[in-house]
C-alpha cells in the first residue's frame, strides 16, 4: 500500500511539472502569436541615454541636476532586431561633450549592439541581456531555456509571470534570472533581470514596453524606459516599426571595431603598486603613479580619514593596506568621495567594508546609500564576502571635522556643469587643496571645469598652496599653477 503511495505522488509530482511546462510554453506562444510571430522587427524614433552614474551632454542643457540628470538625446534612433541570427543593433545621431574637461558638444554617433556570439546565454550576461530584455529577445530565450510561469506584479499589477536563466553564472556562482510579465492582452509589458555592478549591488535592470500600437500590421510599444537600479537609464519614443524587414542583417551597420556591446570577458586588472608621497606629519598622497587615481590620508588623533577610495574595489584594498602600513593601529573612520561618478565611487565598496563612514555632499546621500545598501549575492568582492551596511555623513554647504589637533573641512562646489554633488577637501595645516576632476594642465589655459570652480575659490579666500587632483599630475601642483591657467 505504501509503495503504491509513493508511486502515486511521484506521478503527481510528474504531471504537475509536466503541466506547469506545458502552461509556460503555451503562454510563449500566446504572447509570440500576439507579437506576430516575428522572425525580425525594426523600429525608429527618438530616444535618450545615459552613462552610467554620470550626466548627458546635452547641447541645451549642461547643468547636472542630479543623478542621470539631464540624460543625452538620440535623433534618428533606429533598431532592428534579428531573432534568427539572433543579433541586435541600434543607432542614432547624439552629440559627446568635449575631451578635456571641456563642455562643448560635438555630434557624435551612438550604437548598441548584441552580437549572435553575445547572445549564447553561456557568454557574459551583461553583454547580451540588452538583446533578451526586448520583449521578442525574451521570448525567444523563455522557449529556448525551460521557462517557468507563475504569477507576479508591478507596481501593484497583477500579470503571468515566465522566468528563465541563461546558463551563464555570476561572478559568485549564483544563478541570473530574468522575468517577463505579460499582460491580459498577451503582450510583454515588463522585462526585469538583476547584474551584479560595483556600486548598485545586485543592480536591477527594468525595462517598461507600453502604448502598443499596431504600425501597419507590426505591434510595438510606443514608449519604451529602461531603469537600472531604479534610475533612469534610457528612453525610447517610438514612431514606426516594420515586421520582417528583408534587410534585416545589414539594416543597421556597426561602426567599425564595434560589433555588439563589449568584447568578452574583463580582463584583469594590473597589480596595483601603492607609493605614498608624505605632505605632513600624519598626512599622505597615495598614487600608482602615471594615470593613477590618487587618494589623499589624513591622520587624527583616533582615527584616520583617507580622501576619495580610488576608481577600483581592487584600488580600494589597496590604499587601505597601504593606509595601515603608514598609520598602524588606528581604524580608517572615514572615506571622502567627491563626487558621484562610477569612476570616484569605484573603490567605496572596500571602504565600506572596513567599516568607513563615508562623507559626500548631500545631493549624492540617496544614491549611494540605496547603491551601495543593495545586496551583493551576484559578486565576490571584498563588501560581498564582508557585508556591512553603509554608513554616510552628508555635507551640504560646508562641514569640518577636528579633533582639536588636525582639521579638514569640505565645501560643495556649485554651480558647476560636471556634477550638483561636488565637493572639494581643504587641510588648513598643510595648506592642501584636495579636489576630484578639475585638472589643470601645464602650459594649457584652464578648462570649463576649472574656469567654474575658479570663482568659488576666489569667494572661499583658502589659504591654498599645494593643489592636488585625484587624476595624478605629472608634477606637484600648485595654487600659483591654477591661477596662471586662468591668466591671473
Amino acid at each position: 500500500m505504501l509503495k503504491k503511495l509513493v508511486v502515486a505522488v511521484a506521478c503527481l509530482a510528474f504531471l504537475c511539472g509536466s503541466a506547469l511546462a506545458q502552461d509556460a510554453k503555451t503562454v510563449i506562444a500566446n504572447a509570440q502569436k500576439a507579437l506576430g510571430d516575428l522572425q525580425s522587427i525594426t523600429y525608429s524614433g527618438s530616444a535618450k541615454d545615459v552613462a552610467f552614474q554620470q550626466c548627458g551632454a546635452n547641447s541645451t542643457d549642461m547643468q547636472c541636476r542630479g543623478t542621470h540628470d539631464p540624460m543625452r538625446p538620440i535623433n534618428n534612433y533606429v533598431r532592428v532586431i534579428d531573432l534568427a541570427a539572433p543579433l541586435s543593433r541600434a543607432t542614432g545621431a547624439t552629440n559627446n561633450i568635449g575631451a578635456g574637461g571641456s563642455t562643448a558638444v560635438a555630434p557624435g554617433t551612438y550604437f548598441q549592439g548584441v552580437t549572435p556570439q553575445q547572445a549564447d546565454v553561456s557568454q557574459p550576461w551583461a553583454n547580451s541581456l540588452e538583446f533578451y530584455l526586448t520583449p521578442w529577445g525574451f521570448l525567444k530565450g523563455a522557449a529556448a531555456n525551460n521557462a517557468t510561469v507563475s504569477k507576479g506584479k508591478v507596481n501593484g499589477k497583477s500579470y503571468t509571470m515566465l522566468t528563465w536563466m541563461p546558463a551563464v553564472k555570476a561572478a559568485s556562482g549564483a544563478s541570473y534570472k530574468i522575468n517577463g510579465y505579460i499582460g491580459k492582452d498577451n503582450l510583454v509589458e515588463h522585462v526585469e533581470t538583476w547584474l551584479g555592478e560595483n556600486i548598485m549591488g545586485d543592480m536591477r535592470i527594468l525595462a517598461t514596453y507600453t502604448d502598443w500600437k499596431d504600425f501597419g500590421g507590426v505591434k510595438a510599444p510606443a514608449k519604451i524606459v529602461q531603469t537600472r537600479g531604479g534610475w533612469p537609464f534610457f528612453e525610447a519614443t517610438i514612431t514606426a516599426a516594420k515586421a520582417n524587414p528583408p534587410d534585416a542583417a545589414t539594416l543597421v551597420s556597426a561602426p567599425p571595431g564595434r560589433g555588439g556591446a563589449g568584447g568578452g570577458p574583463p580582463r584583469a586588472p594590473a597589480p596595483l603598486t601603492v607609493t605614498s608621497e608624505k605632505l605632513g606629519d600624519g598626512v599622505y598622497r597615495l598614487t600608482t603613479g602615471p594615470g593613477s587615481y590618487d587618494s589623499v590620508i589624513v591622520e587624527f588623533k583616533d582615527y584616520v580619514m583617507m580622501l576619495e577610495a580610488g576608481q577600483s574595489v581592487a584600488r580600494g584594498v589597496a590604499y587601505v593596506a597601504e593606509t595601515k602600513k603608514l598609520i598602524p593601529n588606528k581604524p580608517i573612520r572615514y572615506v571622502m568621495n567627491t563626487h558621484p561618478h562610477s569612476d570616484h565611487t569605484g573603490g567605496l565598496p572596500a571602504l565600506v567594508a572596513e567599516g568607513a563612514i563615508i562623507i559626500t555632499q548631500k545631493n549624492n546621500e540617496e544614491f549611494l546609500g540605496k547603491a551601495l545598501n543593495t545586496p551583493r549575492t551576484l559578486l565576490d568582492d571584498v563588501l560581498a564576502k564582508n557585508p556591512k551596511k553603509a554608513k554616510i555623513e552628508a555635507v551640504a554647504e560646508k562641514k569640518v571635522y577636528s579633533d582639536g589637533t588636525r582639521t579638514v573641512e569640505f565645501y560643495h562646489t556649485w554651480p558647476v556643469p560636471h556634477s550638483n554633488g561636488l565637493m572639494i577637501a581643504y587641510i588648513p595645516k598643510e595648506k592642501i587643496l584636495f579636489q576630484g576632476d578639475f585638472s589643470v594642465n601645464p602650459g594649457e589655459p584652464a578648462n570649463d571645469h576649472v574656469k567654474a570652480l575658479f570663482p568659488i575659490l576666489e569667494k572661499l579666500n583658502l589659504d591654498f598652496d599645494r593643489y592636488i587632483n585625484v587624476h595624478t599630475s605629472a608634477a606637484p601642483q600648485h595654487k600659483s599653477d591654477v591661477w596662471k591657467a586662468m591668466g591671473k
